[in-house]
């Protein structure tokens, strides 16, 4: 046998040798797809071995026994930060199509979701991400015939606040307009509300810093893992949705994080809410690229163009409203 890095793995779409840990037990098959959960649970071997096969035979395709309960992570070693009430950011968008109460009721369920979260994500937490998940389908759908340009459907104010329900907007409002199958939206909308939720088990200086260094980055990048683990094994939902947390900052090209997938290898929803993070980020001044208007973050998502997205869905995102879309976010706060 030989041994072989985590990093390595990621160019096989299908692995083409028996994968083993320094025990000798064998992890993956031959001839599996390697998805990004089961990269996710290799990479909790330090060691790792594959073995080249002197003949081929054909065999039947098993499936990697869960690595449940995954061992701790080293990132889990510090303190997370945890809010001692409910806090939240009232702005409202002067210029939306949802109502200026319904603006405020989405930021104050989704406070209230995370609190409870960050808490115990038990049953009762689970239910209020669908409380939250269901009222952004029905606003969004309520409101859809009538948005002519992307800032309509914007919430302002703290980012924290407001980033992933702006993600699970777009992404229900990209399911409406792409006539996409109602189980397909409804798995938008989840997905973008807890795609960042490895964040609440950040240490609260790494979240308050306006610039981090390489290690600190380095820190941040494990709410991807964090949150597919969160997702996974204590929330126990369905992978699908466990994947968007985990590859939300892969990109198209393969430059993204944390095992720079490419193409085909990052599941379809991750490939939606990405696309739609990313452009909150951009209108909510989050990149290094720094917009005033819709218009402006447009033209660099077509700048970053297929380096960062599926070709098809950016066309469809960019065409999806008017894109002459020059309201100045500062001047749509009421």
């Amino acid at each position: 046998m030989e041994k072989i890095p985590v990093e390595e793995l990621v160019k096989y779409k299908m692995l083409p040798f028996d994968l083993y840990n320094e025990n000798g037990e064998k992890l993956v098959d031959a001839g599996e797809i390697l998805t990004s959960g089961k990269l996710l649970q290799i990479s909790q071997y330090d060691v790792l071995f594959k073995s080249t096969p002197k003949h081929t035979e054909s065999r039947p395709t098993t499936h990697m026994a869960p690595a449940a309960p995954v061992a701790p992570m080293e990132e889990e070693s510090f303190e997370p930060a945890k809010p001692k009430e409910i806090v939240f950011d009232k702005t409202v968008n002067r210029k939306s199509k949802f109502k200026a109460q319904s603006q405020v009721d989405m930021k104050s369920y989704y406070a209230t979701t995370m609190f409870a979260l960050r808490e115990n994500a038990n049953k009762d937490a689970i239910q209020m991400v669908d409380e939250i998940k269901d009222k952004i389908l029905d606003d969004v759908q309520s409101v859809i015939q009538e948005v002519k340009f992307c800032s309509q459907l914007k919430l302002l104010g703290n980012y924290n606040d407001c980033h992933a329900l702006n993600t699970a907007i777009l992404a229900t409002a990209m399911g409406y307009k792409l006539e996409y199958d109602e189980d397909v939206i409804e798995k938008l909308a989840q997905a973008s509300l807890l795609h960042d939720i490895g964040m609440t088990r950040l240490p609260k200086e790494i979240l308050e810093k306006t610039s981090l260094s390489q290690q600190d980055n380095k820190l941040f990048q494990k709410h991807t893992h964090m949150g597919y683990k969160i997702l996974k094994y204590e929330m126990g939902l369905p992978e699908d949705i466990c994947l968007v947390a985990l590859e939300h900052h892969e990109n198209n090209d393969g430059s993204g994080y944390p095992f720079k997938l490419s193409g085909e290898q990052i599941s379809k929803l991750t490939r939606v809410v990405g696309l739609c993070s990313f452009f909150d980020d951009l209108t909510s001044n989050k990149t290094v690229h720094k917009v005033k208007n819709t218009k402006e973050a447009l033209r660099i998502m077509l700048e970053v163009g297929t380096k960062k997205f599926f070709p098809e869905l950016l066309y469809q995102f960019v065409n999806m409203f008017n894109y002459n879309d020059l309201e100045s976010y500062d001047e749509m706060i009421q």
